[in-house]
């Protein structure tokens, strides 16, 4: 099974953005935990989380895109980008290989608390990508399909 890749828009390997839960079973078997999440406000807002604590990953799946794949979250150094292992990277370090890519301009927030004092997040929004420090360091990569425009979703074949 290969699913150490890390493909902008795409997926992870052989998950793809746009699977169904369970497509998504059937290469992964059954998470080690599930997570759901409503907003009672909205009525197609349910989202639903997917935890594989061995591979270090969360799968989230949204009622709105009618419980597909829409997210990918990965925390294990296993993983790569364009060939690079960047979790674990310092600051500085992952800026200059975000740099040699074509990710489009970026935002940095800060999103500390008493938990955790020194954490940011550095997201491409063009890409769908944000990138998660702790400490100056990278600890979680997340990332979603990209879109068409501000609504619709462009899925990969």
């Amino acid at each position: 099974m290969n699913i150490k890749d890390i493909k902008q828009g795409v997926g992870l390997g052989e998950i793809k953005f746009g699977m169904t839960r369970d497509q998504v079973k059937a290469v992964l078997g059954e998470p080690d935990d599930v997570d759901q999440y409503s907003d009672s406000d909205l009525d197609d807002d349910a989202s639903e989380s997917w935890h594989y604590d061995e591979l270090e990953m969360s799968l989230s799946f949204d009622e709105d895109a009618d419980w597909k794949l829409v997210t990918i979250a990965v925390s294990s150094p296993n993983y790569e980008f364009n060939g690079k292992k960047l979790i674990g990277l310092g600051s500085d370090e992952l800026m200059a290989e975000l740099a040699k890519l074509s990710l489009g301009e970026f935002e940095t927030d800060d999103w500390s608390s008493e938990e955790i004092p020194d954490h940011k997040l550095v997201s491409f929004p063009d890409a769908q990508m944000n990138f998660w420090l702790e400490d100056g360091e990278l600890t979680e990569i997340q990332w979603g399909p990209l879109f068409l425009d501000e609504e619709t979703i462009q899925w990969p074949n």
